[in-house]
This record gives C-alpha cells, structure tokens and sequence, in this order.
C-alpha cells in the first residue's frame, strides 16, 4: 500500500479496507495497515484519530439507535447546509467538527447499515451471538478442539465413530466422549460431516446463528465469522436447521423430531445473516443417489420425471394429466440433472423453474 500523502480521517473512516483493520477481521488488511503506519509518526498520529473517531461511533449503539443517529446526523446535516432548524431561520455556523468530516462519519454509520463489513455486527451486537468463541466458552463439558491451518482437509474423528473433514481456516471443538443424551459440535469455518447413525441421541453442529440438527447423515457446512451467509448442503438423509435463538426457544435437544427447516438430498440451505433469512435452493451439482440407467423408449414424461426425482431426492412438481399424452425416447444416462431436464423439456416444449429447492415443469401437453 502506498501513502497517500491526502489521506484524512474522513478518507479512512470511508475505507473498508481500514475498517476490516480496525475491527481486526481481514489478516491481510491488519498487516498492510500496520506496515503502513510502523515507524511512521505522522501516519500513526491518523491511525489514531481515526481509532478514536471511530470509538465514538456506532460501537457504542444498538442497531436501533445506529439508525436514529443516522437519521440524526443526515438531518442535522442538511439542516446547517439550509441553515434551518425546525423551521426556524439561523446564521449558518462553522461546527466544531469540520463539514466533510460530519459528513464521513454519517457515511461511516451508513456503511454499518449497508456495507458488507456490517459494523455493526463485530461490535456490541456480537457480545451475546452465537459466536464460535461464546458458544465454546459458555459449554458446560470439556472441549477438544482441532484448527486446521493448511491448504490439505483435516480428517477429526469424534469418539461415536462419527468423522469431519475439516477445511483450511477452520475451527471444530467437541468432547472428547459424548456424555448424556445428545452429541454437539461447534464449527467455525467449512466441514464435511459423516454423522454416525443414532436416532436415540442427536447430533448437532453450532455454526454461528444456525443450528443443524440430524439423526445420521453426511452434509457439508459453511459458516465463516466474516462471511454474510452461513450455508448448509445435504449430501445425504435430512437435516433440520434452526436459527439458533429458535432451536433455545424450542429446546430443540430434547426432541428427538426433525422439526425445523428440513433440507434433503442435492437441497442446500442459506441464511442470510444480516435479514436473518432462510433461502432453500439445489446445490449448483446434484449427484444421483443410485445408479438408475436412464434409458427410455416411448416412455410417458411423467415416469421419466418420477424417475429423476427417485434418483436426485428432489421434488420435481408437474401435472401429470397435461403430460399424460407426452411420450419420450431418449437415453439420458451421461447426462447431469440440468442436461436431463434441458433434453426433456426441449423435446416436449415444455421449460422448467427452480422454486425453494424444488423444480416445477411448466407446460402446455403435447396433443
């Protein structure tokens, strides 16, 4: 990074870059910054005053009052520009904080409503989350934890004879023995699970906010500290996911039920962090689960396509009546998911939709 010799607080306080510094987030930015500012004492003199200007901000509010401020600071602002306040005429004034940088700091409260960094997140907000750090620090049992800090997956296997294959810059803590009625994980970071069976005692994986939930099953989940989505992708069997303030509420470790948002097979699950939202949807590869030959002679579609949502595990919604005269000869065996329905529906004129982790077959019938 080189020094601009016209960076101001306003300049910094603007910078996502600087931002991800401050809040310690992004190892790369941490380290360029403090190259940047070592040894240097008129840049160090802004790190400062920036670091102070930004103590004062946001990082002191709840998200509720990071938004009245907003909104204060965007009218105060314009009320010194038109030199108004509540409809009354005043001299326009010089304020003790120069203009532009008011105005950076009602960006920088903007940036913690919109930007990716969401400010307001790595601050008081994250105290009481379920964070990595706060879930293991509150766990009543003794926790093991494995990090994997190399670029090759590290295999963890649990003492059920459960297994996790741990991605680079992952964390995954766990007791040594699992005690009572229930077996929970806590994962920060990416991981592919291969869940012993046992329906008597439930497996749980904490991954930030949510909180999946199986019986035995294999299922990969993403769930980085810096990332605006968590993710949770079926390989097989079923998995409940909850946000994590529900599955408290429910007092999910005492069911044995798969109650929550329940995702099967080539289905995967996202929560946007920031609207707190679920989206389901397909994986972006859908492997079969058996190895059905798709071989079809004057077939009618409507058995090709319950042969497809037998061999994928995805409901594929259609009205059978309308296909009902739509005959089919094709070998669709190399094909992918995507290819098979592309070849189908091109044949019968037919086009389909991807809707919350289902696919709908739109068409017209084939007399």
């Amino acid at each position: 990074m080189k020094y601009q010799a016209d960076y101001r607080v306003e300049d910094l306080l603007q910078n996502e870059s600087f931002l991800n510094f401050y809040f310690g987030k992004n190892e790369a930015d941490v380290f360029e910054w403090q190259e940047w500012s070592e040894d240097n004492a008129e840049r160090l003199a802004l790190v400062s005053e920036t670091f102070l200007a930004l103590d004062k901000l946001s990082l002191k509010w709840t998200e509720n009052e990071i938004k009245e401020n907003f909104l204060q600071l965007k009218t105060d602002i314009q009320e010194r520009k038109n030199g108004v306040r509540n409809g009354t005429n005043f001299p326009s004034i010089r304020p003790l904080v120069h203009y532009r940088w008011f105005s950076a700091i009602a960006a920088s409260v903007a940036l913690v409503l919109g930007m990716s960094a969401v400010w307001w997140w790595y601050g008081v907000s994250q105290k009481d989350a379920a964070t990595y750090e706060n879930l293991i620090t509150k766990s009543s049992v003794r926790l093991l934890e494995k990090t994997n800090s190399n670029a090759k997956p590290l295999l963890v296997v649990l003492s059920d004879g459960s297994s996790v294959l741990l991605q680079k810059n992952s964390r995954l803590s766990y007791p040594p023995t699992f005690q009572g009625e229930t077996r929970e994980v806590y994962l920060e970071g990416e991981a592919l699970f291969e869940v012993a069976k046992n329906s008597e005692k439930p497996f749980f994986v904490y991954a930030n906010e949510l909180v999946a939930k199986v019986l035995g099953t294999s299922f990969v989940v993403k769930a980085y500290p810096d990332q605006k989505n968590v993710q949770i992708l079926v390989k097989t069997g079923k998995v409940s996911v909850y946000r994590f303030a529900e599955a408290k509420a429910k007092e999910i470790t005492q069911s044995r039920e798969l109650d929550g948002v329940v995702i099967t097979p080539n289905q995967q699950i996202t929560y946007q962090r920031i609207e707190a939202e679920f989206k389901k949807s397909i994986v972006e590869q859908p492997v079969a689960l058996n190895n059905e030959l798709f071989e079809f002679r004057n077939a009618p579609v409507s058995k090709v396509l319950k042969t497809i949502q037998e061999t994928y595990g995805i409901t594929i919604v259609y009205d059978e009546n309308t296909l009902a005269d739509c005959p089919l000869t094709a070998s669709l065996t190399d094909e992918p998911l995507y290819g098979k329905l592309d070849l189908i529906c091109r044949a019968i004129g037919a086009d389909y939709q991807v809707i919350d982790g289902q696919i709908v077959v739109n068409s017209k019938g084939c007399k």
